[in-house]
């Protein structure tokens, strides 16, 4: 019996964790979950799966449970005796927990790239304690147990290309939030959708590749593959490939970093080869997608670059998703507020608290002018 703590548990990735235990009741216990505030959602859960300790941002009593809240139940919910931490948190809110879980030794499962990207600068070491469940890095994990590492010559990260991928340039300055959030493939959350449509997701998956695998950039490629059956490919230096294929289904990644080294049937639909018949790929379009690009560079620039990508990218895609801003200005934000930050290489999470902080005061100073 593995105990399991489910931080964002009301979220896509939480909702979908919780399905596999539904599944798995004699092989999982929910110990914690962990959600930003009371809902009736998170109030569900709690009935049904009857957890020992229930995380909430805010101060809340909920009776059956041992409440933590707040910055002290950050740390309290850290150092609790359980198997395995599922992050499921979205954006820069899962920066404090990941790194307290980090510093404690536990076993994290993350969804959360931006703890990844912001914390690789001072807590690298400590990665190796990280289970990807991101489908892409899920698939080379999967894909580097089929050889060694110093015979990789480069790992393929594989991008739905979203749904914009055949609009014309010309059209992307009428794009609506509606039509951003329509993903062809996955079910996500909204933040991540957007940064799909953008192809950032894309962008801050080349970085969290760096640090997750310890990879140079000049050994990590992102391909256009619309069918999105093939989720990520490791090259070797003889030339041969291995690839990781399934049906888009988040669950798999989840339950196999669960599971593991096990795999457990979740009934997900199985391929059928015959009937896909043929897979397309297509490079990268960075007219359209500058953003691409954009993350790229601020990977390889390194310091506190990653982070202020990762805030900048995050209040851009807000002020879209509230029609503040069209979605060719997401863009061109992130890369002003990139332009203009100027900060000491991070050392602490203070540091990078520092950052964040201060990288908010930057972009509101640029929206209001662009507002105005």
């Amino acid at each position: 019996m593995k105990t399991l703590a489910v931080l964002g548990s009301t979220g896509s990735i939480g909702t979908q964790t919780l399905d596999i235990v539904r599944k798995y009741p004699d092989k999982l216990k929910v110990k914690l979950l962990a959600a930003s505030k009371i809902s009736k959602t998170l109030l569900k859960q709690i009935e049904e799966f009857k957890p020992e300790y229930v995380y909430t941002v805010e101060k809340v009593d909920i009776k059956g449970v041992r409440n933590l809240y707040g910055e002290e139940g950050l740390i309290q919910l850290s150092k609790l005796d359980i198997d395995l931490f599922i992050n499921g948190i979205a954006g820069i809110a899962g920066i404090k927990p990941t790194y307290l879980l980090l510093k404690e030794n536990k076993k994290l499962i993350t969804a959360n790239k931006e703890a990844i990207i912001c914390l690789g600068e001072i807590l690298k070491e400590k990665y190796s304690s990280i289970f990807p469940i991101d489908s892409e890095h899920s698939a080379i994990f999967q894909c580097l147990l089929t050889g060694r590492k110093k015979d990789v010559e480069r790992i393929v990260l594989t991008a739905s290309g979203g749904p914009f991928r055949e609009k014309p340039l010309e059209e992307f300055e009428h794009i609506t939030v509606e039509e951003a959030l329509n993903h062809p493939k996955w079910k996500m959350g909204k933040k991540v959708t957007i940064d799909s449509a953008t192809l950032m997701n894309k962008g801050l998956e080349v970085i969290e590749a760096h640090y997750l695998f310890d990879l140079p950039y000049e050994k990590i490629d992102v391909v256009i593959h619309p069918d999105s059956i093939i989720h990520g490919i490791v090259e070797f230096v003889d030339g041969s490939m291995t690839a990781n294929l399934s049906y888009p289904d988040m669950r798999i990644p989840i339950a196999y970093a669960i599971s593991y080294p096990e795999r457990w049937d979740i009934e997900a639909k199985k391929l059928c080869l015959w009937e896909i018949k043929n897979l397309s790929f297509y490079k990268p379009d960075y007219k359209k997608f500058p953003l691409l690009k954009i993350a790229k560079e601020a990977g390889k620039k390194g310091s506190f670059y990653p982070t202020v990508l990762t805030v900048a990218d995050e209040l851009a895609v807000n002020e879209f998703l509230k029609g503040h801003i069209k979605f060719t200005e997401i863009p061109v934000l992130v890369e002003k507020v990139l332009e203009v930050a100027n900060f000491q290489k991070p050392q602490t999470l203070e540091d990078i608290m520092f950052i964040i902080t201060e990288t908010e005061k930057v972009f509101k100073d640029i929206i209001l002018k662009v507002l105005n």
